[in-house]
């Protein structure tokens, strides 16, 4: 007890001794810091090829965790390199300036923390000899927030740097010489070798197998910005599957090019995004993406509840452009906009040479080959064009579904009516061979129960089920025998009914009998195609490219050796945007 009385009374005399004396301004740290750098990959030998280029990352750590908010950036040590050399027994020289570019030099290491956030060091080979060993020591320049700092005792971050002229046996990422995939490991490992603000190259040389793997997406995380470029060289990726939580897909984002590969047996289940199965987007404000020769067969279950956007290929197609593609899925889907290829539409995209079969369901806005458009911006030189594509799928839902095509009318309803607008799109020379067209589907029961029976909802087509009537709307064909179903309960054939519609414009808007009581019917059903006719004959018939289709059969395929385009180079950077998500009621 005493003991305790003695350490009170030393504590009170503390206390006025405190409060006696003047009060100061207090440090900016109540330790010391000891701060060292630390860059990616430094453990091996950077080899580029000359001109070539690789960014790492680049850090600074604490010995112990900072007390206060710091920001700090780093500097080139030229006089370390003696140091580092005879260490190591090494006879490198400094890197010459040239070939360095600091791309971001600050970093801010936050309270209570011992890494810092990330910059930016490109290295280029630039003004070096081959296989000449380079190195570049890297410090820490200056600490903002407290003076009360030392550097570690090991403070610098060593990359070696050597210009070779032969690519390694498993590639580098460059178009030289692309990452090589042979195994599923191969596959697996191919995120970690993506660059912030790149674009890397990676090619195919066997068949892959992906069963057992749960996916996660190439380029999922906001900026979206790890570039690729994707060669399966004919190839086949088999049971790939992925439940990720942030688009999940191949691809999560598609920033760049995927080309002459086939997915078989792929499984996507989605909770609640955006979701195709080779990526929830592709392209998105500067970032654009680029599918070609690309073959999927698998099934896509979307669950979502607040996410619009499901498609064989993409749920959101914006700046992009898929080429000689095909899709034999199964997408299912509780909401809005569904289709073969796409879900969701925005602006700068093309889909080309493309064909679609098995079942779509969804809710409103499903189609053949794409669900619905954005379009709220639009205008006649920037909507999307469906050129010389086909469907065989089954189509099922409530409202606006079309064969090729749902909804392409602009997506903000404020913006006008079908009469008044002009959104750009372009749908031309499009085949619809649909098995069966079904409304009112609920696509919360597999039974297919009725939703409603109102008149007014309904608008479906076999080419587009809901369109503006300025859309360029030209060449299009249904098959003689396709089953359109206006519901699976109220037979409504004598109402809605198909018919030839002549080719449209904003010059010469599309002509639509009125239907009593259905404010909302502005459908495209095309033209019937002649009876006894294949597919083939009216893909001929419309003058489809044959160096991209083989039409030798009833039925129209792409050809293993259709001609490409030169792919855009692709910018990063973007980001992916807020789209407004209307429903028509």
């Amino acid at each position: 007890m005493k003991r305790i009385l003695t350490y009170l009374a030393a504590a009170s005399m503390v206390l006025c001794a405190l409060s006696c004396t003047p009060k100061e301004k207090p440090a900016t740290s109540t330790m010391k810091g000891v701060f060292y750098a630390t860059l990616s990959g430094a453990d091996q030998t950077l080899e580029l090829l000359p001109g070539k280029s690789k960014t790492l990352d680049l850090r600074a750590l604490a010995q112990e965790v900072s007390d206060t908010y710091l920001t700090m950036s780093f500097k080139v040590d030229a006089e370390a390199v003696q140091s580092f050399n005879s260490a190591r027994a090494l006879d490198c020289e400094l890197l010459p300036s040239g070939a360095y570019e600091f791309v971001n030099n600050s970093v801010m290491l936050p309270r209570y923390n011992k890494q810092s956030s990330t910059a930016k060091l490109k290295i280029t080979a630039s003004g070096l000899e081959d296989n000449k060993l380079y190195v570049l020591p890297v410090s820490i320049d200056k600490v903002t927030g407290t003076d009360n700092w030392a550097l570690a005792s090991e403070p610098l971050a060593y990359v070696t740097v050597m210009q070779v002229n032969t690519g390694p046996e498993g590639g580098d990422g460059s178009p030289e010489y692309p990452y090589v995939l042979a195994t599923p490991e191969d596959m697996t490992k191919m995120r970690d070798r993506l660059s912030p603000g790149e674009k890397v190259y990676f090619r195919m040389t066997a068949d892959i197998d992906l069963s057992g793997i749960n996916w996660e997406p190439l380029n999922y995380a906001s900026p979206y910005d790890l570039g690729i470029d994707f060669d399966g060289a004919g190839h086949t990726i088999s049971n790939l599957y992925s439940d990720f939580a942030s688009y999940p897909s191949f691809f999560g984002v598609l920033n760049g090019s995927c080309r002459d590969v086939t997915f078989t047996n792929a499984k996507i289940t989605v909770l609640d995004a955006r979701a195709g199965i080779l990526a929830g987007y592709c392209g998105t404000g500067d970032i654009r993406g680029e599918a070609e020769r690309v073959h999927i067969q698998g099934e896509l279950d979307h669950t979502a509840s607040t996410k619009y956007g499901a498609g064989g290929f993409f749920g959101y197609l914006a700046n992009g452009r898929v080429f000689a593609c095909s899709a034999d899925v199964v997408i299912k889907s509780k909401l809005n906009n569904v289709g073969g290829i796409f879900g969701y539409c925005g602006r700068k995209a093309i889909v080309e040479d493309c064909w679609t079969t098995g079942t779509i369901v969804g809710g409103q806005r499903v189609g053949g080959i794409g669900g619905g458009t954005d379009g709220k911006d639009l205008d006649e030189a920037e909507g999307i064009q469906i050129l010389d594509c086909y469907s065989t799928a089954t189509v099922r839902g409530s409202f606006a579904l079309g064969g090729i095509g749902g909804f392409f009318n602009m997506a903000n309803t404020n913006a006008g009516t079908p009469l008044e607008n002009a959104p750009g799109n372009h749908i031309e020379r499009c085949i619809a061979w649909n098995g069966e067209i079904t409304a009112n589907w609920n696509q919360n029961d597999e039974t297919g129960k009725i939703i409603s029976g109102d008149v007014s909802h309904y608008s479906d087509g076999a080419i587009i089920g809901y369109t503006a009537v300025k859309n360029y709307l030209s060449a299009c064909y249904r098959s003689p025998q396709m089953v359109y179903n206006q519901s699976i309960f109220f037979d409504y054939t004598d109402v809605f009914s198909l018919y030839d519609q002549p080719d449209a414009s904003p010059a010469a808007p599309l002509m639509i009998p009125n239907v009593e009581g259905a404010e909302h019917n502005y459908p495209y059903h095309g033209k019937t195609a002649p009876e006894g006719s294949s597919l083939s004959d009216v893909a001929l018939m419309l003058g489809w490219n044959e160096s991209v289709w083989d039409l030798s059969g009833s039925t129209p395929v792409i050809r293993p050796d259709a001609t490409l385009s030169p792919i855009e180079d692709v910018s990063t950077g973007g980001g992916i945007g807020d789209y407004d998500e209307n429903k028509i009621h």
